[in-house]
């Protein structure tokens, strides 16, 4: 079969591995696999969990954009956990912070529209409608941020945890939640802005085709 620039950068190359976003996929569920042959279960847990998130994410038939964006959240933070990054390259943490609300915020919002909570995307939308989709997307991450920052406050506490530094921490942490999810939010507002859907299109239908999960 010969494949176009088109088709490798939007697939679908096969029925298993549709994309470059899939391989990505079975890489985090690879490491798992590696992980537990070597007896580190810890990390094989972890890297399983962020891999099964991504395979719901395939499953539900997220758009690409948001499929891709799931996907490098979830290998960020699981190889971010188990290759000890946080603790090898201190900006990293401050890079998490900011990527993860901003990549998954979105995803979040995507999925209550899939549930009719929220309008979709694709959706007849005007200006209320693009400034409602903003507050609720930012509030989304900035809420996540805010509740991952509680649970590392009990965790230090219950579980002897070293996850939260000190206040200074916590303060930049939240204000780096804050700015990647205003940047999610203002991504997500020009997605709707052009029209497109909740869920993955076929390459080369038109975005204002009957695409509603």
């Amino acid at each position: 079969m010969r494949v176009d620039t088109r088709t490798l950068l939007l697939g679908d190359w096969t029925p298993v591995v549709r994309d470059g976003i899939d391989v990505l996929r079975l890489g985090i569920l690879g490491g798992a696999v590696a992980y537990a042959v070597t007896g580190d279960w810890g990390a094989a847990t972890l890297l399983a969990l962020f891999g099964g998130i991504t395979v719901v994410a395939r499953l539900v038939n997220l758009p690409r954009l948001y499929d891709l964006s799931l996907t490098v959240a979830m290998a960020l933070q699981g190889f971010g956990e188990v290759l000890g990054l946080y603790d090898e390259w201190g900006h990293f943490d401050d890079l998490v912070h900011f990527t993860l609300p901003m990549l998954t915020a979105p995803v979040v919002y995507i999925a209550l529209a899939r549930v009719e909570v929220v309008p979709d995307p694709r959706d007849e939308t005007h200006l209320p409608h693009y400034v409602g989709i903003a507050v609720v997307t930012a509030s989304l991450g900035i809420s996540m941020g805010a509740l991952w920052e509680i649970y590392e406050w009990r965790s230090d506490a219950w579980l002897g945890t070293n996850l939260s530094m000190d206040n200074d921490d916590t303060n930049g942490d939240l204000v780096r939640d804050t700015l990647g999810s205003l940047v999610g939010a203002a991504l997500l507002v020009a997605w709707t802005r052009f029209g497109w859907g909740s869920v993955r299109r076929i390459p080369g239908v038109n975005t204002h085709e009957d695409v509603d999960a």
